[in-house]
């Protein structure tokens, strides 16, 4: 199976091309903004490293959330415009599943966090591959407690949000990238049942900022 992966939920920007499991090419590139800029000429780098076309992938896998609201716009845009594109299928991967892959497990369970700011954590638990608590937002504290009472074994961390999380719950935090690994979010995608549709944004909470032309309706009243 022939997959394009591609994320830009976070503050990476990232593309790679797999065959059956294996790596063909990969391009990574770690930042805040310019996301948009940035994806078509990577995935153009990877086709043209890996030397297959577009429309030969069989699969096209992006990260849906949660995370940066206009970096989750981005990738799902390119990704269903590619798959209208190539007849690929398009699949769905979540930020935090992805995350745990990154970690080995050695007997544990496996808390995803990422720093979503305004003081809070977007968040879920993991278990030998199987997602225990659905993503959530919530403020550390609270993220930790729901964690702690969901959790059978004792609970390694992983990503930008896991030094927020408060030290009495005693999670140890695992040594492995805080930032999504495209071959990963490959192999869920080449694990994943055949989509019905396209795949959907998974935002936990409104966006940060609002339009700069939306007034609220007092305003407009007091204007009239």
């Amino acid at each position: 199976m022939l997959i394009l992966s591609v994320d830009t939920a976070l503050q990476r920007c990232s593309v790679a091309i797999t065959r059956d499991g294996d790596a063909l090419a990969v391009e990574v590139e770690d930042r805040e903004k310019g996301h948009a800029e940035r994806l078509a000429p990577m995935a153009a780098a990877v086709f043209k490293a890996a030397g297959v076309a577009p429309a030969d992938l069989d699969r096209i896998g992006v990260v849906v959330g949660p995370g940066g609201f206009t970096g989750v716009r981005v990738g799902l845009a390119f990704s269903r415009a590619m798959g209208l594109a190539t007849g690929a299928g398009v699949i769905g991967v979540t930020s935090l599943e992805a995350l745990a892959r990154n970690v080995d497990e050695e007997g544990r369970d496996v808390a995803s966090v990422i720093d979503a700011r305004r003081g809070q954590v977007y968040a879920g638990l993991y278990r030998d591959g199987v997602c225990v608590v659905p993503p959530f937002v919530a403020a550390p504290e609270e993220a930790a407690a729901q964690i702690s009472s969901a959790a059978i074994r004792s609970v390694l961390s992983v990503g930008t949000g896991s030094a927020l999380l408060p030290a009495q719950h005693g999670f140890g935090e695992a040594d492995a990238d805080p930032q999504i690994d495209p071959i990963m979010v490959a192999t869920l995608t080449a694990a994943a049942p055949a989509p019905a549709g396209p795949p959907a944004p998974l935002y936990l909470r409104p966006p940060d900022a609002k339009p700069s032309g939306v007034k609220s309706a007092g305003a407009m009243k007091q204007k009239l």
